[in-house]
């Protein structure tokens, strides 16, 4: 009886190891790139999805009904630019943050000051790594497919980092405790420990 039970409980730790192999993400260069959930993931209460977004998922979703994760991922970018757009975060030349226009934004929408400061000083850190992103190979390689819909990288390379940013950093209070956004975020911790990113 009791050998019985013992090879029960191999066989399910068997079976729970090997699940958790499976599904664990492979990881490259590319991982933060290609983790095309966190956009929108909104798994922080100091980062909600805004109705601009909203509005902008719906008018994309008629432009690309996305079926791949490229076609997910194409349609998620034009949607960050078309947010960014509506609510003038990003600069005419596509490619900054129009910063006065953000921490406006920010503390109209956010009562505590420690919040702001927070949140805009993710926008400032996530502004230079989108920067830094646009010369990598995978950003190439998405800047192709958003040209032929019109959109650039940029908005939503700042939107993705910073929805990863408040995902990774989020006051535990805040932390929306949910079995997705735990499963992002240990996603991301081996993305950045992998990639040797400080955040």
């Amino acid at each position: 009886m009791f050998d019985q039970q013992l090879n029960v409980l191999f066989l399910l730790l068997l079976t729970v190891w090997a699940m958790g192999r499976t599904t664990s993400p492979d990881l490259d260069e590319d991982c933060e790139l290609n983790a095309v959930d966190t956009m929108h993931d909104f798994c922080c209460d100091l980062h909600d999805e805004s109705p601009q977004f909203s509005d902008c998922q719906m008018e994309w979703h008629e432009k690309i009904p996305y079926e791949t994760d490229e076609e997910e991922q194409t349609y998620m970018f034009c949607t960050a630019e078309c947010s960014f757009n509506n609510t003038k975060f990003v600069g005419r030349d596509r490619r900054s943050l129009n910063l006065v226009q953000v921490k406006e934004h920010l503390e109209s929408d956010l009562v505590n000051d420690a919040d702001v400061t927070l949140l805009f000083d993710t926008y400032l850190k996530c502004d230079k790594h989108a920067l830094s992103l646009l010369p990598h190979k995978g950003v190439k390689q998405l800047a192709r497919r958003l040209l032929r819909q019109g959109c650039h990288p940029y908005p939503g390379l700042v939107l993705e980092c910073v929805a990863n940013e408040m995902i990774l950093h989020c006051p535990v209070k805040r932390f929306h405790q949910t079995a997705q956004c735990e499963e992002t975020r240990n996603h991301l911790k081996q993305c950045m420990q992998y990639l040797k990113y400080k955040s």
